[in-house]
């Protein structure tokens, strides 16, 4: 429709439609801060405030140092991961992946809704001949090789952890799992033609999803779990056991600087269940969440709940403001800022083709 009504409508309906938005994003934001609230209350439930603050004053914070020093040793080695999802059609340079991972953290850590994927994303797109739909492939089969590397570590930790039974049947339960859902991904990057056919047949009745971009999606997904066949799949599977080894190592550098008397296997299961965890919406950082998860995950080897909090304080601060310096660090290298990056997002700011 022309006229007056016609050109007063579409700015009205744009604007509804950035308030529903908007609406939408606060009771996003305030429900991640009630979870994180409530969940340090559960942290802070019965803790004797003396007990933390003398576990915290008598720590000792030259253990930092080779914490620290593995965190950053984790962002090349994840960088390096990330930098192979991309083969092999893709070569990218390992600096700008590496720019886009640290920013991608740094977002995680200061934003709300898990922007750091997104922050990446639009920061490596916009850098290097590479578009959204493989990039985001590349994210998917990340964090499917960090989950199933984090289910085998727990598996792996049964016979050694005295655990309640229902905690060791679901542990069982999600290994099985994990193992049965990694070879169905591998066994499904083969027919990528066949799934694509059948994707065509599914969503052909919903215009909203029949698209060419979405079945693009949909195979480039398809070739980012090709990526797990072969030689380069047994590299990328080490190189994820390797990370997930060193951040125990790290999460054991933090437990000796506070003096926490605990052995390896009790560590280990800590960076299992807060990793888990942090599927949990939480507010940025996972403030919270992540505390009371430690607690949880020491109580059965009998840790006092002040000892386990004071680890899980000085843990997490040391990876949060390393994982924020690095980023910041790097932004600053590149010549951008988060906000900039997240205003190419929302302005569409991006290389025709890209997204």
């Amino acid at each position: 429709m022309s006229g007056p009504a016609g050109e007063t409508g579409t700015p009205a309906g744009g604007r509804a439609l950035d308030s529903a938005r908007a609406s939408r994003a606060r009771l996003q934001r305030g429900l991640e801060v009630v979870v994180s609230l409530v969940f340090l209350g559960l942290a802070l439930r019965k803790i004797s405030f003396h007990d933390l603050w003398a576990a915290l004053t008598t720590a000792n914070w030259l253990w930092l140092i080779p914490c620290v020093l593995i965190t950053i040793g984790l962002l090349l080695l994840k960088g390096w991961r990330w930098q192979l999802l991309f083969l092999p059609e893709h070569r990218l340079p390992f600096k700008p992946v590496f720019v886009a991972l640290c920013a991608g953290y740094l977002a995680s850590n200061v934003f709300p809704a898990r922007a750091g994927e997104l922050v990446r994303l639009v920061l490596l797109v916009s850098d290097q001949p590479v578009d959204a739909a493989r990039t985001l492939s590349t994210i998917v089969v990340e964090r499917l090789l960090d989950v199933l590397t984090l289910l085998a570590l727990m598996v792996a930790l049964l016979p050694f952890v005295d655990l309640p039974p229902w905690m060791r049947s679901s542990g069982q339960l999600l290994g099985v799992a994990a193992l049965v859902a990694a070879g169905l991904i591998v066994l499904l990057s083969f027919w990528k033609e066949r799934l694509l056919a059948l994707a065509h047949v599914v969503l052909r009745p919903f215009r909203f999803l029949d698209r060419p971009g979405v079945y693009a999606a949909i195979g480039h997904l398809i070739d980012g779990f090709a990526t797990l066949r072969g030689r380069l799949g047994l590299i990328l599977v080490g190189i994820s056991l390797l990370a997930w080894l060193a951040v125990v190592v790290e999460a054991w550098t933090a437990a000796v600087a506070v003096r926490l008397a605990a052995p390896v296997t009790a560590i280990t299961l800590a960076v299992v269940v807060t990793s888990l965890g942090m599927v949990v919406p939480s507010s940025p950082g996972y403030i919270g969440v992540f505390h009371y998860l430690v607690t949880v995950a020491l109580a059965p080897f009998g840790v006092p709940k002040e000892m386990a909090l004071s680890f899980a304080l000085v843990w997490h601060a040391a990876n949060y403001l390393t994982l924020s310096g690095s980023g910041v660090i790097m932004l600053w290298a590149h010549g951008t800022s988060l906000g900039q990056v997240l205003a190419r997002w929302r302005n569409r700011d991006l290389p025709v083709g890209r997204v």
